[in-house]
C-alpha cells in the first residue's frame, strides 16, 4: 500500500472535520422510538383506530420535547403557537396552531343486516351469505348501514369471459357484446397466463387483467354489477373471504363488485358451461362471451363505508435568517400502517394478525423525529425554515399529503423542496433516492451532503412516483426527493418487526437527509419561485 500523499492526507482530515461537525443522529433513540410506534400494543397503526391517535400524540410530544413550534390547524390548543415564526409561516387567519392537521378519510365498511345475493336461471336458483360464499371488492358509497345503498331485483346476467378489453393485442371480452344496465360475470386472471409465446404480454400477467382494471372497464360500458369467480384453470379459489370477514373493507369503483366463491357458484358454471368456454379461450384467445338466457341476480347492499377522523402532526423550525425564513423545507414521513391486515395487505389469509410496521413506515417517523432533534441543536445551519410533518392516510392513497398541500402552514408557493422518508429501515449500506431527474437543481446538494456520510451507497432510483407521499407534493409541482431502502419479503406483511431494523444504516440515511436539508437551506442559489416543477 502506497503512502498517503500530503495533499490526500488534508482532504482525509478536511472530511473528518466535516463529520465531526454534522449533528449525529442517535440510532439507540432513533430505535427506542420505532419499537415504540412497532409494538404489538399499537396494533399496526391503521387509519381510523385508536393505537393511530396513540402515534399521533406520541409524535407531538417529541415535537414539543425537542423545541418545534407547532404547525397544525388553527387551534386554541397552543397559546401563542405563533409567537416567533417567520410573517409567511403565520396564518392570514387570527388565531394559534396545535399540533395535528385533522381529516377525515374512509377506512373500512359497518355490515348492515338483510344483504342478499340471488343467482339464479329457469332451473336453479343459489342463494350467497355475505363473508362466506361472497363479499364486496367495490361498494357503493353510503353513509348508513340501515338504508340499502343498492336494490337490484331480477337484473339480467351476461357473460364477459375474462373481462379483459385489450384491443392493442386484438383481445376483447366486450366486443359486440351489451352489458349496459345488466349484471356481468367473468372469470379472474387471464387466458394463456402460463404461456411465454402468448400475444397477452407473454406469461407476465397483463395490465388489464388486475380486478381494479377489469371493473373500470365493465363500469365504462354501463354495466351495473360484477360478479368474479376464480377461472376454472386455478385449483384453489384465492379469495379473500376470511380476510373480510374479520376487517370488512372494499374499494369504490363506481358499482358494486362482487366476489363470488367458486364452490357454490360451480352448479350454475356447470349449467351454462362457463368452465368450457374458459378452456377453449385459454386454448385459442377467442373471446366467447355471451348474454345467458333467463339467467339474472338480486343484490342489495346494506354496507356503509367507515368515516374516520385522522391527523396529520405538523412541527416548525423556524429558520435562522429573517430574509430567508418565509421559505421552507418539508422533512416528512408517513406514520399509518395497515393494523390487522386486511385487503391492503400482501398476506391477506392473515388478517387478524398484527402488522406492526418497523420498516413500513415507523422507521420514517422515527428518523423525522430525530433528524428535528438534531435540526434544532444546530438551527443556525438553517436559514430556511423546516416543516416536519407525519402523513396519516397514506396507506389509504396519499390522503394526509394531500390534504397538507391543500393546508400548509407555509404556501407551496413559498416551500423549496420536500424531502419524504418512506421505509429507511433496512439500508444495510445503501438508500435509493429518487426525484432529482426533475429537480437537477438539487443534485449539487445532494452531492455535497453524500461527501459528509461514511458507509452509505446512494443509488439514484426507488420505487417510482406515485408510490409514497413525495407524489403529493410533486403534483403540487414542488420538488420532491425520496428515501427508500428496499422493498422486503417482510413489506405489508405481520412479520415487519422492529428487530429486523438495521439501526445504524438508518440513522446514516436520516443524517443524509439532515445534511441534504441543511445545504437546501443554505443554498443561496435556490428560490422557491425558480425551482418549482413545470406545469
Amino acid at each position: 500500500m502506497r503512502r498517503p500523499t500530503r495533499l490526500v492526507l488534508v482532504l482525509l482530515l478536511l472530511a473528518q472535520a466535516v463529520r465531526a461537525a454534522s449533528p449525529e443522529i442517535d440510532a439507540n433513540r432513533l430505535l427506542a422510538h420505532i419499537r415504540f410506534l412497532a409494538s404489538d400494543d399499537m396494533k399496526g397503526r391503521a387509519d381510523g383506530s385508536p393505537e393511530l391517535n396513540r402515534a399521533a400524540d406520541y409524535i407531538a410530544a417529541q415535537f414539543k420535547e425537542i423545541g418545534l413550534a407547532p404547525g397544525g390547524d388553527l387551534s386554541a390548543e397552543a397559546p401563542n403557537a405563533t409567537a416567533g415564526l417567520p410573517t409567511e409561516a403565520r396564518s392570514a387567519k387570527v388565531g394559534n396552531r396545535g399540533w395535528f392537521q385533522p381529516f377525515e378519510l374512509v377506512a373500512g365498511l359497518t355490515v348492515g343486516g338483510n344483504n342478499e345475493l340471488v343467482v339464479r336461471d329457469r332451473q336453479r336458483s343459489v342463494r350467497f351469505s355475505l363473508g362466506s360464499s361472497y363479499y364486496p371488492l367495490s361498494t357503493v358509497p353510503n353513509e348508513t348501514p340501515s338504508d340499502p345503498s343498492e336494490n337490484l331485483q331480477t337484473l339480467p346476467l351476461v357473460f364477459a369471459g375474462f373481462g379483459l378489453s385489450a384491443p392493442d393485442v386484438d383481445y376483447d371480452d366486450y366486443a359486440g357484446l351489451d352489458v349496459s344496465g345488466k349484471a356481468v360475470i367473468i372469470f379472474t386472471h387471464e387466458p394463456q397466463e402460463a404461456d411465454p409465446l402468448s400475444k397477452l404480454n407473454g406469461s407476465r400477467p397483463m395490465p388489464e387483467s388486475t380486478l381494479f382494471r377489469k371493473a373500470e372497464t365493465a363500469h365504462n360500458r354501463g354495466a351495473r354489477v360484477l360478479l368474479v369467480v376464480s377461472d376454472p384453470s386455478h385449483a384453489a379459489d384465492q379469495g379473500l373471504f376470511h380476510s373480510f370477514e374479520v376487517v370488512p373493507d372494499a374499494e369504490e369503483a363506481g358499482m358494486p363488485v362482487l366476489r363470488v366463491r367458486r364452490n357454490e357458484m360451480q352448479p350454475l358454471l356447470d349449467a351454462w358451461g362457463l368452465d368450457a368456454l374458459a378452456i377453449q379461450t385459454n386454448h385459442d384467445l377467442r373471446s366467447r362471451s355471451k348474454p345467458l338466457a333467463a339467467a339474472n341476480i338480486d343484490y342489495t347492499e346494506y354496507l356503509a363505508r367507515d368515516r374516520r377522523p385522522v391527523r396529520n402532526v405538523v412541527g416548525i423550525l423556524p429558520g435562522s435568517d429573517p430574509a430567508k425564513a418565509g421559505e421552507a423545507i418539508i422533512i416528512g414521513a408517513h406514520y399509518d400502517h395497515v393494523g390487522l391486515g386486511g385487503r391492503l395487505s400482501v398476506t391477506p389469509e392473515r388478517t387478524g394478525e398484527i402488522h406492526n410496521g418497523a420498516d413500513d413506515n415507523a422507521s420514517g417517523t422515527a428518523s423525522i423525529i430525530e433528524i428535528a432533534r438534531a435540526a434544532v441543536a444546530q438551527r443556525t445551519r438553517f436559514p430556511r425554515t423546516l416543516v416536519f410533518v407525519a402523513f396519516a392516510g397514506e396507506e389509504r392513497g396519499l390522503l394526509g399529503s394531500a390534504h397538507y398541500v391543500t393546508a400548509p402552514p407555509i404556501s407551496m408557493a413559498n416551500t423549496v423542496a420536500m424531502l419524504n422518508l418512506d421505509m429507511v429501515g433496512r439500508s444495510r449500506g445503501g438508500v435509493d433516492v429518487s426525484g432529482l431527474d426533475v429537480a437537477a437543481s438539487l443534485n449539487a446538494d445532494l452531492t455535497s451532503a453524500a461527501q459528509t456520510i461514511g458507509m452509505l451507497e446512494i443509488r439514484q432510483k426507488g420505487p417510482g412516483a406515485g408510490r409514497s407521499d413525495d407524489s403529493s407534493f410533486l403534483d403540487a409541482r414542488v420538488p420532491a426527493i425520496n428515501f427508500f431502502t428496499g422493498f422486503h419479503p417482510d413489506y405489508h406483511r405481520p412479520s415487519d418487526d422492529w428487530e429486523k431494523i438495521d439501526k445504524d444504516g438508518t440513522a446514516r440515511v436520516a443524517t443524509l437527509a439532515l445534511e441534504f436539508a441543511a445545504r437546501i437551506a443554505g443554498d443561496v442559489r435556490l428560490k422557491a419561485q425558480d425551482v418549482r416543477l413545470k406545469p
